[in-house]
């Protein structure tokens, strides 16, 4: 039998006094609802009201209750009106006219002689006197007269604690706590209300079994049911509204929970009482009344929604409980981001002291990942009143923040420190930041402008740390600024100026020193290269700069893959950047994770893993806006051009160079990046000439200073878009130079020894394709090493070298697949089963004789493009699809494309009548 029952039971047969106890919002409300329900059912007279703090001292307020009960007998409703009628009188005398009272209970008898009577009074401790004196004259009767009263309390109420006793002293009263729900309860409410049974663990542990809790959040799963398989189960606006109205008519409960929130993590009992300047054992007590009322677990809240409910409460009272918590945990020495987070919530102009803290919780802050947390202190510590160099510092430390995760949010803060700059009230990091950071967005002009300053105002030898990762980033974003004598100038003084007993710096774009002997020193610009402030005023700055953002220490730099990748030594600069890409974490700030993912991207490509390559400059693409690339956007916009040309998707490719592009990205070392993607795209798509024109514009100004992410091999390029367009010695010419630029292996010494094999008379055909194959396994280029090994497999089968020939093939096959682009190694020249095919002319003298000899003039095809004209002829001459595109240089599909068009133009339908039209023998 529930207690509702119960007490419904009592009503009906003998009546009494019950003392209910429980916390708030707990099962005293919920059970007295339940009862008032049942009473109605049972025609049973129930007169109910609420004790309320502000009407303790208006007498009668809880017998005026019972007047506006609905279903009231004639004669209580008079009786009680009589007494409420005498207010004032009691007002003024502190007495109950005794005449009055016994008026009421006689009422009360009589009607209780047809039917059982309850009276419900919650929050009992707030009753005002003359009510108490009523009920207490009433409840000295009620056993004898089948009248029930039901006086709820709350447990740790200090009100009204001797009328709590009085009623508790009186013969046959029963006190009862209410008990929470049970898990089994939980699970009924919820099949009933939401259907949702198999969430009852999850219901019950959030509200801890509070009836009231429990039934808000059965309402909120109502409304959405799929909720409550999402670990873990949201809580919505019935819950918070009714945790909120438990604590509302309990201020002293309210007020401990409040601090609570308000401390958030760094939440201890103690410190709640100090900060409510409360005894310590009080707020014990009210923790255990609240850990047995469901609204806490051990003293901590059970849903992380619930703290944002609570301080909604507070209004105007929050800040000033931030700040009071601010300067409490600032004197116990909690950590600086504490301090800060009851800072930023205070929102009062800080001091001096506080802008210290603000800082160092931003340097902190910025270490875990939290950026908005981050740049919240210091927008803080920006209005307060700084000196022009502090000022400096905190634009400097704002903009470095929001590099991390946006840089084009900058730009109000860069427009700011350019002024400070201007007027000579910034440091060398803010304008080392500022430098990077124009030129990230292709501002050419400003960017010299800060650069002058720099060099004029800071010493090279107090930076040189800072300028080594500061010269790799310059070399990438803009390598001409390096050529500037003033900066070139700069640079050496601080390699000459290394203190004793450091490395060198290995050469870096438009260095002075030579690469160490025996060893390579990798490069590890600290956080001030990116954050503009080492982090100290100058009076206080040390002798070796500071580290102010240890995370860019935990982990290898950019700037050291990059020095790899321009040294074409791509496998290292694979495992390096493979090693750091293994130590990000999903929450990475999102341009790092861009930068190393579009760098991994670019790797992985030159390394043939097409797929890899792909899918992280596609990531890596979606981790910015374009506009927030800056001129780095060529980089992952290069790599997706590149590979879905190799793999042969030339609509993604073109989707990809529709996109637009910053005009100032041409001048920076992506500019060729993309370039030589594109140029490579129209080499596909039948258009050497226009591939032709962005191979040759990659050529450097400067040769010396070389491509920080990697050689480009723009001639070994341009040499297969002659050879496409039929002029041989000029692309031997290209190749020649290309092998000329030195022996150390790349990707584009061994393209250019594949062309040159090509061009070269048979006898020497094999020398370079071997020399290109050791070249190619030294760098790990796997898709240029596979075509490769097909080509030496037609010299093998030419030679008689059967197996030898079957074995390149097959490696070459396998690496094509591996790499993703299985239609990059051609068929060999014949069956590996068939006699050895005698050497022919290589592909190069074949277009030359076909464009001469098989494609006379006066034929009529001058309607035929020269692209088309060469394929047409190839395939009057026997040539397979797959073979005509090896020899061109251009995928199957490019040919199939150029055939259907030479069909369309010359009014022919299939190959064998293209001998006839082109006047070839037949």
């Amino acid at each position: 039998m529930s207690d509702a029952d119960d007490l419904i039971k009592q009503a009906e047969q003998r009546g009494g006094v019950l003392l209910l106890e429980g916390g708030p919002g707990t099962g005293k409300t919920f059970l007295l609802d339940d009862v008032k329900r049942r009473a109605a059912a049972s025609g049973l007279v129930c007169l109910h009201a609420t004790g309320y703090r502000d009407e303790r001292d208006v007498p009668f307020s809880i017998l005026e209750q019972f007047v506006h009960v609905s279903g009231v007998a004639d004669g209580i409703r008079s009786a009680l009106r009589q007494l409420v009628g005498n207010r004032a009188l009691a007002a003024l005398s502190g007495t109950v006219p005794s005449h009055d009272v016994q008026g009421l209970v006689s009422a009360l008898v009589t009607a209780a002689a047809h039917t059982g009577i309850i009276v419900l009074v919650d929050d009992a401790h707030h009753v005002d006197p003359a009510s108490q004196s009523c009920l207490l004259h009433l409840a000295r009767r009620a056993q004898s007269h089948r009248i029930t009263l039901v006086m709820a309390y709350p447990r740790t109420s200090r009100d009204g604690i001797r009328d709590h006793l009085e009623f508790l002293g009186l013969s046959g009263t029963r006190s009862v706590e209410v008990a929470n729900l049970r898990e089994a309860e939980v699970r009924q409410l919820l099949e009933q209300g939401a259907g949702v049974g198999a969430a009852a663990g999850a219901v019950h542990r959030i509200s801890g079994g509070n009836p009231a809790l429990a039934t808000a959040l059965v309402r909120d799963l109502h409304l959405d049911p799929a909720a409550a398989s999402r670990p873990p189960v949201p809580v919505g606006a019935a819950f918070r509204t009714a945790y909120v109205a438990g604590l509302v008519r309990h201020p002293a409960l309210a007020e401990t929970v409040r601090a609570l929130a308000v401390l958030g993590d760094d939440a201890t009992p103690p410190r709640a009482a100090r900060l409510l300047e409360r005894p310590p054992g009080e707020i014990e007590q009210h923790l255990a009344e609240l850990d047995r009322s469901g609204l806490l677990e051990d003293g901590g809240f059970r849903h992380p929604a619930v703290p944002d409910a609570v301080l909604g409460m507070l209004d105007a009272d929050l800040p000033d409980l931030h700040r009071r918590a601010a300067a409490l945990l600032f004197t116990e020495g909690a950590p600086a981001p504490s301090v800060a987070r009851h800072l930023v919530a205070a929102d009062d102009l800080p001091d001096a002291c506080q802008v210290r803290v603000l800082r160092l919780a931003w340097q902190q802050l910025l270490m875990a990942g939290e950026t908005d947390r981050a740049l919240a202190c210091l927008r803080l510590a920006d209005r307060a009143e700084l000196g022009p160099g502090q000022r400096g510092r905190v634009i400097a430390a704002m903009i470095g923040t929001q590099c991390y995760v946006n840089p084009l949010a900058a730009e109000p803060e860069v427009n700011r420190l350019l002024s400070a700059a201007r007027a000579g009230e910034v440091d060398c990091g803010a304008l080392r930041l500022l430098v990077l950071w124009f030129l990230w967005f292709g501002g050419r002009e400003h960017a010299r402008e800060v650069m002058a300053r720099l060099v004029e105002s800071c010493e090279p030898s107090h930076t040189h740390d800072e300028l080594r990762g500061f010269q790799a980033l310059i070399g990438c974003l803009w390598p001409d600024l390096l050529g500037d004598p003033a900066v070139h100038a700069y640079f050496c003084d601080a390699a000459d100026t290394d203190a004793p007993g450091r490395h060198a710096p290995t050469t870096m774009p438009g260095s002075c020193a030579e690469p160490v002997p025996g060893g390579r020193r990798l490069l590890l610009p600290p956080a001030t290269a990116l954050t503009g402030t080492d982090g100290h005023d100058a009076a206080e700055r040390p002798s070796v700069p500071a580290v102010i953002n240890p995370r860019w220490f935990r982990e290898l730099d950019l700037a050291a893959v990059l020095e790899l990748t321009r040294n074409g030594e791509m496998t290292l600069a694979d495992r390096l950047c493979e090693e750091q890409w293994s130590r990000l974490t999903p929450d990475e700030l999102p341009v790092r994770r861009a930068l190393l993912g579009g760098l991994r991207a670019h790797i992985r490509w030159n390394l043939g893993d097409l797929r890899t390559a792909v899918q992280s400059a596609a990531s890596a693409l979606e981790l910015l806006p374009d506009r927030s690339w800056g001129v780095a956007v060529g980089m992952p916009l290069s790599v997706l051009v590149a590979a879905h040309t190799v793999m042969g998707d030339s609509n993604q490719a073109v989707r990809y160079l529709e996109r637009p592009v910053p005009d100032e990205m041409w001048d920076s070392s992506f500019g060729p990046l993309y370039r030589i993607a594109r140029g490579s795209y129209l080499l596909e798509s039948g258009r050497p000439r226009a591939a032709l024109t962005d191979f040759t514009a990659c050529a450097p100004s400067d040769e010396s200073r070389g491509n920080p992410l990697g050689p480009l091999g723009w001639r070994a390029r341009a040499a297969e878009a002659y050879l496409a367009l039929g002029k041989p010695e000029r692309a031997r010419r290209l190749v020649v130079a290309e092998i000329a630029q030195g022996d150390r292996p790349t990707d584009a010494r061994g393209r250019a020894l594949a062309v040159l094999a090509a061009l070269d008379e048979p006898g020497r055909r094999r020398a370079h394709l071997e020399e290109a194959e050791r070249t190619l396994r030294a760098t790990g280029s796997r898709l240029s090493l596979a075509r490769v090994l097909g080509d030496l497999g037609d010299v093998d089968l030419a030679e008689g070298l059967t197996r030898t020939a079957r074995a390149r093939w097959s490696e070459a096959q396998r690496l094509a697949a591996e790499c993703g682009a299985p239609d990059r190694v051609r068929p060999l020249a014949a069956p590996l089963d068939g006699p050895p095919v005698p050497a022919g002319p290589s592909p190069a003298e074949a277009g030359r004789r076909e464009g001469a000899v098989l494609l006379p003039t006066g034929v009529a095809t001058d309607g035929l493009t020269e692209a088309e004209r060469q394929v047409a002829s190839l395939a009057a001459a026997g040539r397979s699809n797959r073979q005509i595109g090896s020899q061109l240089y251009i995928t199957v599909s490019t040919v199939e494309q150029h055939l259907t068009r030479v069909y369309r133009k010359l009014a022919v339908r299939r190959r064998s009548e293209l001998t006839g039209v082109l006047g070839l023998p037949s």
